[in-house]
């Protein structure tokens, strides 16, 4: 026991930083949009050459990345490749280890046209630390697209990639496993994006990506998403909605974002929003599901947050999520988060309680 909590002192200590990737709390800085730095106007891939130069100055030593002027330049194969370990510790119980790897790469096909290509592998239980049992190890396509940008403020694209989010994947992702069981959240898409320094705005429309474990899971259906700058470029809000059908299940929702930068060092994130779902047996469920969170940075090289998220089945369960993180970035390469989760599960009468410790190292190359 005490070498476990040594080693993942040690990590710390060794201050390896966090996945080396823009957040949505880049809001703190002026950057309303994720187009500046993201070959996709949605975010979360691969940087752009500004954004590997901002990605590279906000750790414990910066560096200066150069944009390259060959007007020749989008033949280059831009690529990332990312790996992890996690410790992850639910007293009482044993030590739960993790790793996942990934590739994503973007093969340019002219002047605003990329294939986007993404590869995961990994085991969400590696090992555990008395009972040794192995988990078992996965390997997925993630993402497979391609992206169009005929001039700026404009930008198609077309396959399969993460559903549009206000705040990203880290906004509602804890409550998509209840309010879309079994649905794949990199569904084949179409969508277009257009905005400017007022006005995002997302419209598109998916179907099955071909993985789903039953036919009974093939979705389809669409969706929009619109947001206004309203604020000097640290205030964006921002209505969601989109509806889903199954055989196994037809689902509608509705939400509402914001993004709230205060000063360069502090700000809120906060998404909400309503599921209705209507399963082949008739039954109806409504669900309303909320994050909101806190961040601080006090240096470019340290983010802490403090996040809050709750799911209410209405005359049902109610799950209430509080998970503060830290990470710190040494370079932009290397790094460490640290994060703890207490769970809160209230059904009926009985109450679970959980309450998990994680550290994870990620290593990371870029080109």
């Amino acid at each position: 026991m005490h070498m476990k909590w040594f080693a993942i002192a040690a990590l710390l200590l060794t201050a390896i930083a966090s996945s080396a990737e823009a957040t949505p709390n880049m809001i703190r800085l002026g950057y309303p949009t994720c187009a500046s730095c993201h070959l996709s106007p949605q975010g979360g891939g691969l940087l752009t050459d500004y954004g590997k130069g901002i990605d590279a100055a906000q750790t414990l030593r910066p560096e200066e990345v150069k944009s390259s002027e060959d007007p020749a330049k989008y033949r280059r194969l831009p690529y990332d490749m990312k790996f992890s370990l996690g410790v992850d510790r639910d007293p009482p119980a044993d030590s739960n280890y993790s790793y996942s790897s990934s590739i994503r790469a973007a093969l340019a096909v002219s002047h605003g046209q990329y294939i986007v290509y993404g590869l995961s592998v990994g085991s969400p239980s590696l090992t555990r630390s008395t009972t040794n049992k192995s988990g078992a190890v996965s390997a997925r396509m993630s993402k497979l697209y391609w992206l169009y940008q005929p001039r700026d403020g404009v930008s198609f694209t077309v396959g399969r990639d993460d559903l549009p989010g206000g705040i990203g994947s880290g906004g509602l992702g804890f409550a998509r496993g209840t309010t879309s069981p079994n649905i794949s959240s990199t569904p084949t898409q179409a969508k277009v994006f257009l905005w400017n320094r007022r006005w995002q705005i997302t419209a598109y429309g998916f179907g099955p990506d071909g993985n789903e474990t039953s036919p009974q899971f093939e979705a389809h259906g669409g969706g929009a998403m619109v947001g206004a700058n309203v604020w000097k470029d640290r205030l964006v809000i921002g209505a969601t909605t989109r509806a889903s059908y199954a055989d196994a299940y037809d689902r509608t929702n509705a939400g509402v974002f914001m993004r709230l930068g205060l000063t360069e060092h502090w700000g809120a994130l906060v998404e909400h929003d309503v599921t209705a779902r209507t399963t082949d047996k008739a039954q109806h469920l409504t669900y309303t599901a909320g994050h909101s969170e806190i961040f601080f940075v006090p240096f470019d090289w340290l983010q802490t947050a403090i996040a809050a998220e709750d799911l209410v089945t209405i005359r049902g369960s109610h799950t209430y999520r509080l998970s503060p993180s830290a990470s710190i970035r040494l370079n932009r390469n290397v790094g460490v988060s640290l994060n703890t989760r207490d769970v809160n599960t209230f059904t009926g009468t009985a109450t679970q309680r959980s309450r998990t410790f994680s550290v994870s190292v990620f290593v990371k190359t870029v080109q």
